[in-house]
């Protein structure tokens, strides 16, 4: 049976060898959280060469986000899937002086943002929501960096505007610059449009429960749409294609790896050594969101039965006792695949189990090990581990309130060794377990952090 799995995995990897030939570094960078990345320009490309300048493609839904043609796809990219996430392409020789405009209304949801990625997908402009001024006669319900003013209902009209040209020392207000100086030859200026956590009874397909914005391309002649621009036929098959590769190396992961004898029981003792989460470091890495902070760890189905994650819970925008000023505008931990980056499932701060102490504590695995007791009842919740061999849970802190000294925000760029110490009992924890010693603690009715101990201790 192993040999045939072995002959299957090798048979599917060459007859897909074309489709997974993109398996490069952004399968194995944690952070990788947006559209799917755009073509490289061919070798010695120049943009007298490449007689393209002027593509454009109109908003596209990107990584899986669901729509009413495909309300349930598969998601990938190590998204979030309270989130939908939605992309343009302009081209970035746009003569200097082009402009381009976005009206849109202020979204249903806990947060929104355009950011801006150049040729190898590193952020070079980043717009929050709560930096998104409103229209004359509009409010915007998003106040500060970690609030929501709930008076301010949702629905308002703000207008964000796209400059061809290297950005003043001081920007304008809801402006976006594409300075092609920062762009390599060939590739795209891709703008991502997030949004995370809709409001009760608005789907994540919803985009907010508003219209999605409208682009413009400003002219002398009048406003043009970016529909009327798209390069339809170009957009979709150069998209698509993309999207494609992502979709089949995932349901082909699937495949491979659903086997019911994995994982394999482990023993109590030795304990495996235990899991540690690292802080994703690189705020220049492909397609980041740049009001997130990353920490992720990798997880194996060696050991077999499952993990248990504990950490301190932030509090959130929209939480309970969140005061005047949370320390998060939000928080979640999901579980992804490594190398072919699936999103399999979230726990979103507000459906969070807390314990006594505020803390959060997880389990993670196949279904066919999930523990009785893991439940809410017993202050757990769970996460299932996906099929693939190696599992990597990301913990997200969105924009943390200046006050929060211990959130993500707070490890200075280049000491990401440092996070643990800087951020306390909000880093995570993480142990391997035995199902019998995690019952054991569970039925002798001892607290997660007991259970947290007994775990580690393997006994």
């Amino acid at each position: 049976m192993r040999r045939m799995r072995r002959f299957a995995a090798v048979a599917l990897s060459a007859l897909c060898s074309p489709v997974l030939a993109d398996i490069d570094a952004a399968a194995g960078r944690v952070g990788a959280d947006g559209a799917p990345l755009p073509e490289p320009a061919p070798v010695g490309a120049t943009p007298d060469t490449l007689g393209d300048l002027g593509l454009a493609c109109d908003w596209r839904p990107a990584n899986g986000t669901p729509t009413a043609d495909d309300p349930d796809p598969i998601r990938y990219g190590y998204i979030e899937l309270a989130a939908g996430y939605y992309q343009f392409f302009l081209s970035p020789y746009f003569p200097v002086g082009t402009r381009f405009r976005i009206d849109g209304r202020y979204p249903k949801a806990r947060y929104f943002s355009y950011q801006l990625y150049d040729g190898p997908n590193a952020g070079v402009g980043f717009l929050p929501d709560y930096q998104v001024q409103p229209d004359p006669g509009s409010q915007s319900p998003y106040s500060g960096i970690s609030t929501l003013d709930s008076a301010v209902q949702p629905g308002g009209r703000y207008t964000v505007h796209v400059v061809y040209g290297k950005a003043p020392a001081v920007p304008a207000a809801n402006t976006l610059y594409v300075d092609a100086a920062r762009f390599s030859p060939g590739s795209q200026a891709v703008f991502i449009y997030r949004i995370y956590n809709p409001f009760p009874g608005v789907a994540v397909s919803d985009h907010g429960g508003v219209p999605m914005p409208a682009v413009y391309e400003e002219t002398a002649q009048g406003d043009v749409p970016l529909a009327r621009l798209d390069r339809k036929l170009v957009c979709d098959a150069g998209i698509g294609q993309r999207n494609l590769r992502r979709v089949v190396r995932a349901q082909a992961s699937d495949w491979l790896n659903a086997q019911p004898e994995r994982p394999q029981p482990i023993a109590a003792q030795p304990v495996p050594a235990p899991p540690q989460f690292l802080l994703r470091d690189d705020p220049g890495d492909v397609l980041v969101n740049h009001d997130n902070r990353y920490l992720y760890a990798q997880l194996s189905q060696k050991p077999g039965d499952l993990v248990l994650l504990r950490f301190k819970a932030p509090g959130y925008a929209t939480g309970p006792g969140a005061g005047a000023e949370p320390q998060l505008r939000h928080w979640s931990v999901c579980e992804n695949a490594w190398f072919t980056v699936e999103t399999y499932r979230c726990i979103e701060d507000s459906e969070a189990t807390l314990d006594a102490e505020g803390y959060s504590n997880i389990v993670i695995s196949v279904p066919a090990k999930r523990p009785p007791d893991a439940v809410p009842a017993r202050g757990f919740d769970w996460l299932d581990y996906g099929t693939a061999q190696i599992g990597t849970p990301i913990l997200r802190h969105m924009l943390a309130s200046p006050r929060f000294t211990q959130s993500a925000f707070s490890v200075p760029s280049g000491q990401a060794a440092q996070a643990p110490a800087l951020m306390g009992e909000y880093f995570p924890l993480a142990t391997y377990c035995a199902n019998a010693v995690f019952a054991a603690h569970t039925a002798a009715g001892e607290t997660p952090r007991q259970v947290f101990a007994g775990c580690a201790a393997g006994r």
